[in-house]
Order: structure tokens, then sequence, then C-alpha cells
């Protein structure tokens, strides 16, 4: 069967709402509980932020969505240096663009999809690997929906320190870097898009050579 927004699949609507359970209650990790405020913060994206930086200056991106970016707790905090090494500016700034947009399904403050918008670069960090498999065509269709110029997304293929309430682990498609890279490749032919993508796939927790993939020419 083809699952699409309107019609996801029953796997895809039990996670999310378990999403939304353990974003206002707290979760597991590692059998340790994490509180609420501590659960999917989004700072799985800070050790991107040099790269996407880069690829949004390539690209003269002036907009990004961040999709799937959890409770999105670190974008109004001043860590990044400014650009006259003045101090430390908050991420929009640093990156230089003029809007940021915020979404996650599993965090009401966050759970309104931009429908009918484009965006110039989409990111989304720690997201694909817990998306059934059979909804990964139509999710990845989406990125591609909203994007003018760019994907960029981190994909782990480990399983995650985090449970759902049932016990489960939170990465539920775990898929080596060439099946993301056939997945997205495939995706965009079908689409008729050219639309540039960039994965960062990780095969072990801190792996500190994560395999790039891009569809960009040098």
């Amino acid at each position: 069967m083809t699952y699409s927004r309107a019609k996801p699949s029953p796997r895809y609507s039990e996670l999310v709402s378990f999403y939304q359970q353990m974003h206002a209650e707290g979760t597991q990790s590692s059998g340790q509980p994490v509180a609420a405020k501590d659960t999917f913060t989004g700072m799985s994206l800070l050790p991107h932020v040099g790269m996407i930086k880069s690829l949004i200056d390539r690209f003269g991106a002036r907009s990004v969505l961040d999709y799937g970016a959890g409770k999105a707790s670190f974008y109004t905090a001043p860590l990044f240096p400014s650009a006259d090494g003045g101090g430390k500016v908050d991420i929009r700034t640093y990156w230089g663009v003029d809007e940021i947009r915020l979404y996650d399904p599993g965090y009401a403050p966050l759970s309104k999809l931009p429908l009918g918008e484009t965006f110039d670069a989409v990111i989304c960090t720690d997201v694909m690997e817990h998306i059934p498999e059979e909804d990964m065509d139509w999710v990845i269709d989406e990125l591609y929906g909203f994007a003018n110029k760019m994907v960029y997304a981190c994909i782990a293929t480990y399983p995650a320190g985090k449970t759902f309430p049932n016990g489960e682990n939170v990465h539920v498609t775990l898929k080596n870097a060439q099946w993301w890279a056939q997945k997205f490749e495939s995706r965009r032919a079908a689409l008729g898009i050219t639309t540039d993508y960039f994965l960062v796939v990780f095969n072990c927790n801190n792996d500190p050579k994560p395999i790039a993939i891009t569809s960009s020419r040098p």
C-alpha cells in the first residue's frame, strides 16, 4: 500500500503519538529517565551548524526549514561566533538567513506544517531513521517539495539510546549509507527534480568520520 501525508501508515501515526507523549512526559535513555524538558531538545543539530552554513553560503540560501526540529532549544541562544569576531550570535545571524521555520509533528508548539510554502534549504538532523520504512518515500518527497535549492540530512545507522514508552528503540529504520543514497536519489528521479541533497551518515555513535554523500557537482 502507498502511504502519504494525507494518509500515513498506522505505524507513523502511532509513533507521532509516542513522540507527543515523550515531549510532554520525558523518556528513557540507556535505561535512565530523561525529563521532558531534556527530551528531544534539538541538540543533534549543533555539530552540523558549520557545515550547513557553508552550504547556505554556497547556494545563497535566504530561508531554512528545520524539518523535525524537536524542541529547537538552541535557536535563540547566542552560541555561534559573529562575523566580525566581536562576540556570539544566534543561529539565524550566524547562518546569515532571513527566515528559519521550525517543524516537528511530535512537539505541539512546532507541529504546524508550512503547507504551500517553500524554503531555499531544508535540513533534518536525526530524523530519517525515526520514520517507518513504509512512509519513507512520501516523507522524502515532502522534504524535496519544501526545498527550492537543497536538502541536508543527518542519518544514523545504529540504535538510539532512547526508547518509546513501549520499550522499542526510537530508531525504527536502520539502513546502510548506500540504501539511503539510493532512496534519496530514486525519489529525486521519480519527482523529476534537480534539487541537491547532502547526506551525512553515521555508522556508530560519535563517529569521527561519517560518510558524506552528495548529489551536487564539484
